[in-house]
């Protein structure tokens, strides 16, 4: 239930309904739509950003349960291990540890990671090359979570959701509708900067911003 007493989920919804309504979606069974901790369903804050990085098994053979949701151990094991194999410095991808960081400010309100395209690559070069990129899967995402708070980062996330809600995401969480839904939206790091150059603690705090929006909203 929301702070209105709407109901955010259908109460039918189960995980295995969700993952059904997902799979068709996928480009790749190793596209990756997203990661969480354990159910999805149960997400209340979405941190959107450009596409995954690093490539890893099939998503629902290696990653997910019909019973659990996201096998975040799984993949945390598999993700560590791609990384050492291929010689990287760090286990953590910059752009990971400024994500963490927000969940870590969101805390305890569950986070969704996922990105405007699911498909993985290294650079955002590579992804230019990809024909068949689509949205299909975020939407997809935010019509059966319906999320109380997105935060965006990266130039395509903050277009695509300026297109959806009709306001320019910024530094300020800002209440809009998304899908006939209102939710809070929030941009990050400020526009032509990576997300690679945000201070850690910046990330923190935005994690921490937008839970106080949620947080008073239901009260």
């Amino acid at each position: 239930m929301t702070e209105h007493g709407e109901v955010r989920i259908s109460a039918d919804m189960t995980l295995e309904k969700f993952r059904e309504g997902l799979e068709p979606l996928m480009p790749s069974p190793e596209a990756r739509p997203f990661t969480c901790t354990g159910s999805p369903l149960e997400c209340r804050l979405f941190i959107v950003g450009l596409n995954p990085a690093t490539q890893l098994g099939n998503f629902f053979g290696c990653y997910w349960s019909d019973d659990r949701g996201f096998l975040r151990d799984d993949f945390e094991a598999d993700y560590s291990h791609m990384r050492k194999s291929q010689g990287k410095k760090q286990v953590v991808t910059p752009t990971r540890q400024r994500i963490d960081a927000f969940v870590k400010g969101a805390s305890p309100e569950p986070c969704l990671e996922t990105n405007i395209y699911a498909v993985p690559t290294e650079n955002e070069s590579q992804l230019k090359l990809i024909k068949d990129k689509n949205t299909d899967i975020i939407k997809y995402l935010i019509k059966r979570i319906r999320p109380d708070g997105i935060f965006v980062h990266s130039h395509a996330a903050r277009k695509l959701f300026q297109k959806l809600s009709g306001c320019k995401p910024g530094d300020e969480p800002k209440r809009v509708e998304i899908f006939e839904r209102p939710t809070w939206l929030l941009g990050g790091p400020p526009p032509r900067r990576r997300m690679t150059n945000w201070r850690i603690n910046c990330a923190e705090k935005a994690g921490a911003n937008m839970k106080d929006c949620v947080e008073r909203q239901r009260s």
